[in-house]
């Protein structure tokens, strides 16, 4: 109940404060991700072979490096305002299998080059992505704890004078 006392009510009138949250259990923008994190090494199945590619691809270490790069990029984008944890691995996955079956070149040379063209086309399509529906999260926290301003009263605008009430006596 105190931490409503502290809250200043002219600044935040909706029906919940969510913009500044108290400070010992304040919420991030993480999400709670299993710890046990796995290489993708089935990604393919069912439509084409593994290839050295797809096997260095979808690897555990790119998966992090992939990570690591779209929590850097919304940071990047976001005028150092925002620092976001890491994202759903299985989302990840499946943005990363679609990219991967519309623009892999699958050439037995230059494998890391064409792994970082595709990362580059993962974090093309993920960090505007992310940092879209992040923004749109802030402006949500600010709409439910501020309450809408009313619109102005209408005034008549073919009359120039403005009427004034006269008293009777």
């Amino acid at each position: 109940m105190e931490n409503m006392q502290n809250i200043d009510k002219s600044l935040y009138n909706g029906r919940v404060n969510i913009v500044t949250p108290d400070t010992k259990t304040q919420f991030a923008l993480y999400d709670k991700i299993p710890v046990k994190v796995d290489a993708f090494t089935d990604a393919l199945t069912g439509n084409i072979y593994n290839t050295d590619l797809s096997d260095a691809f979808f690897s555990k270490a790119n998966i992090q490096m992939i990570q690591n790069q779209i929590r850097h990029g919304v940071y990047t984008v976001s005028n150092q305002q925002f620092t976001i944890g890491e994202q759903d691995n299985d989302t990840l996955k499946i943005i990363m299998r679609s990219i991967f079956l519309q623009n892999s070149l699958n050439l037995k040379c230059n494998i890391k080059g064409q792994i970082k063209t595709l990362n580059q086309l993962v974090l093309n399509y993920c960090v505007p992505q992310i940092y879209g529906e992040l923004k749109g999260y802030v402006k949500f926290k600010e709409d439910i704890s501020t309450l809408a301003t009313p619109m102005a009263r209408p005034t008549m605008t073919t009359q120039s004078k403005q009427l004034l009430m006269k008293p009777w006596f």
